[in-house]
């Protein structure tokens, strides 16, 4: 075997070699320089074969041309850049474009650019379609004007785009080249048409186009964004049915379709994302009844369905909701009674139930939802009494029964509430007495009117200092108005008066109220 080949002799020579190569390949060597420096070495390496030679020239000419080649590009991407115009304060100052204010490089090319909040306005360039390698553009919160242009295609490394409010319209076909895109923000501009090339964003995750004067149908093939997460298409112009293949999306967390105007019932097979946390789809105009299937959601949070037109009853099993901070049913065409398993949602902290058709009683285990702090079922048809073990609600700051057929006493037990400011019970069918207990609370509104409380106003309401409404009309009350009355400081004069005491009773002259 000759000599040349016999490279397994000299293990270390030839590891010290590719050492060299890599010195080469860092200090960016040209081929003549690395002839030079192996000749200069060759007292160590005489039993390199020639081969190892030739590839050190192939290896450094590919290097340079490399450099070369980076050399160009990142000049290109430099000029793109000065061409914006986003940074001609700077260009001139810092020559290095990647020390611009907003600017991340990796290896000396432009991977983010971040200008929230800047102040740019005038369009977007095609220029930027030069800084393929980017990763993430966000120009959120500026004055830009004009279409996007086209070159935004070229963009195909980019994974999040955020052009939220500006002034910025349309949507070009080039947008599905973006096949790494994961999060797109256009909200606030004007859109105005959705393109059917985002359903080729296959890796899309955060679509939000919220505010952008969107019309028609939601497309039916939005059902084929299957990796998306949150989906925010709310404050548009979209009318017609929520697609059924919405329900395709299973991975989604966070579904806001609010302030369209959507009709058609709610797909049955909702129920089938599981993985929502947060569902919105008021106001619009939506019929039907709520599906029982979403009481398959229970990951929910907050569950927004107020000021449609929904009929039927609530769901029996929406107690297994137990993650619920938020229901608000509210302004539509419910009826039937409260499902006992509201008792269920010990986490929930507001219940809106108001302006429906609701009947029967209130159920006495609502008194478990110790979180409640908002509590509103009035304009409704309920009737019999007004639960005591509602004085378990210690976190409650508003009650609001009004606008019912409830009877009875006021409880007793409501004195207990020590954080309730706002106390309605107006238009309801109340009777016997004010109870002395509600006149030591906090309150910044009380409001008994329209129903058939009687007896003498008790003296100790005076008491509720904080007042700036009282109004306890249109009742049965009678004997001669306390003189306390002039020590509610804070009742104000304005065009509507704070105290209405009318249509009762009463003896005597409302006494002049001291003004602070």
């Amino acid at each position: 075997m000759p000599k040349d080949f016999e490279i397994n002799r000299y293990p270390m020579k030839l590891n010290l070699f590719y050492m060299y190569l890599n010195k080469l390949k860092f200090e960016n060597w040209t081929a003549a320089s690395a002839i030079n420096f192996i000749a200069m070495k060759s007292y160590s390496y005489t039993c390199i074969p020639t081969f190892f030679l030739l590839s050190v020239i192939v290896i450094t000419s590919a290097i340079t041309r490399a450099t070369n080649d980076d050399s160009q590009w990142l000049a290109a991407e430099a000029k793109a850049l000065r061409e914006t115009g986003w940074w001609s304060n700077y260009k001139k100052r810092v020559r290095n474009h990647c020390m611009w204010p907003g600017i991340r490089c990796n290896a000396g090319s432009v991977v983010d650019i971040d200008l929230s909040g800047h102040g740019l306005n005038g369009g977007i360039t095609p220029q930027i379609g030069a800084l393929s390698k980017l990763k993430l553009l966000n120009l959120s919160l500026n004055s830009l004007t004009g279409e996007l242009p086209s070159s935004l295609g070229n963009l195909t490394q980019l994974a999040v785009l955020d052009l939220s409010y500006n002034y910025l319209h349309s949507i070009p076909s080039e947008i599905q080249n973006m096949e790494n895109l994961v999060s797109l923000n256009l909200s606030g501009n004007s859109i105005f048409f959705m393109s059917s090339k985002i359903f080729n964003l296959k890796k899309l995750m955060t679509l939000h186009l919220r505010n952008c004067r969107l019309s028609g149908t939601i497309p039916p093939n939005i059902g084929e964004l299957e990796s998306m997460v949150n989906l925010d298409l709310s404050n548009n112009w979209f009318f017609g049915p929520i697609p059924s293949s919405i329900s395709n999306l299973t991975n989604l967390a966070s579904l806001f379709l609010q302030s369209n105007q959507l009709d058609g019932s709610i797909p049955e097979d909702i129920g089938r994302l599981t993985n929502l946390v947060a569902l919105n789809l008021s106001p619009s105009y939506l019929f039907g009844p709520i599906p029982s299937s979403v009481s398959n959601l229970t990951n929910l949070a907050p569950l927004s369905l107020q000021r449609n037109q929904l009929n039927g009853s609530i769901p029996e099993d929406i107690g297994r909701l137990t993650n619920l901070v938020e229901l608000d049913l509210s302004s539509n065409k419910l009826s039937g009674h409260i499902p006992s398993s509201l008792g269920q949602l010990t986490k929930l902290e507001s219940l809106y139930l108001y302006h429906n058709q609701i009947s029967s009683f209130i159920p006495p285990n609502l008194g478990s939802l110790s979180n409640l702090w908002y509590l509103s079922m009035a304009s409704n048809l309920l009737e019999g009494p007004i639960p005591h073990e509602i004085e378990s609600l210690k976190a409650l700051k508003c009650l609001d029964l009004s606008d019912n057929k409830l009877s009875g006493s006021i409880p007793t037990q409501i004195g207990n509430l020590s954080n309730l400011t706002y106390l309605i019970l107006a238009n309801n069918y109340l009777s016997v007495r004010i109870p002395l207990q509600i006149c030591y609370l906090s309150l910044y509104q009380l409001d008994l009117s329209h129903n058939f409380i009687g007896g003498d106003i008790p003296s100790q309401l005076f008491n509720l200092s904080h007042s700036t409404n009282i109004d306890i009309s249109h009742n049965l009350l009678q004997g001669v108005i306390p003189s306390q009355f002039g020590s509610l400081t804070q009742l104000r004069v304005s065009r509507f008066p704070n105290i209405d005491l009318s249509r009762n009773n009463l003896m005597g002259m409302i006494p002049r109220i001291s003004i602070c």
